[in-house]
């Protein structure tokens, strides 16, 4: 069982694992090691993560999300397609799709994933990050910890 590092970025997303004392970037199935963080949706309910999804920001203008990582903790609402979604719930798309990458890419299942967040986060956005992580790990990614960056920084309890 593995423990991977999520850098959930704004525009785009990475994922890294360690092993063997080397730092490992996770591809995803394009090949690519940044995966886009937008999000789109199909008429029949259907999620669509990464490059696919930032491609139908053109077809498909309405059901398609991008930079919402600047709303997390806050409580703007996204529609698409009949449905209600926040920003830790987009975002939770992007997170279970790097999770996903990284089992196929390890051969092995995820267990916990440590998720940087900017130094600007305040506790809202940190709890919607780790909300993030909870809502796409429901299915073996059971603790997520959000972490800010911050050089020289001490841990805040709550961390």
């Amino acid at each position: 069982m593995a423990v991977i590092g999520i850098d959930l970025g704004t525009t785009n997303s990475l994922c890294a694992v360690c092993r063997d004392g080397k730092i490992e970037l996770v591809p995803n199935p394009n090949g690519d090691y940044l995966t886009p963080s937008v999000v789109s949706f199909g008429d029949q309910g259907e999620v669509y993560v990464g490059k696919i999804a930032k491609e139908m920001q053109i077809t498909r203008p309405k059901q398609t999300f991008a930079e919402f990582k600047r709303d997390m903790g806050t409580d703007r609402i996204f529609r698409a397609c009949g449905q209600e979604y926040r920003a830790e719930e987009l975002s939770a798309f992007v997170l279970k799709k790097l999770k996903e990458d990284a089992e196929k890419f390890l051969g092995e299942p995820v267990t916990e994933a440590v998720i940087s967040v900017p130094a600007y986060f305040d506790d809202d956005r940190r709890y919607a990050t780790k909300n993030a992580g909870k809502l796409a790990g429901s299915r073996g990614c059971p603790r997520s910890h959000a972490h800010r960056h911050h050089p020289g920084r001490r841990p805040h309890p709550a961390d």
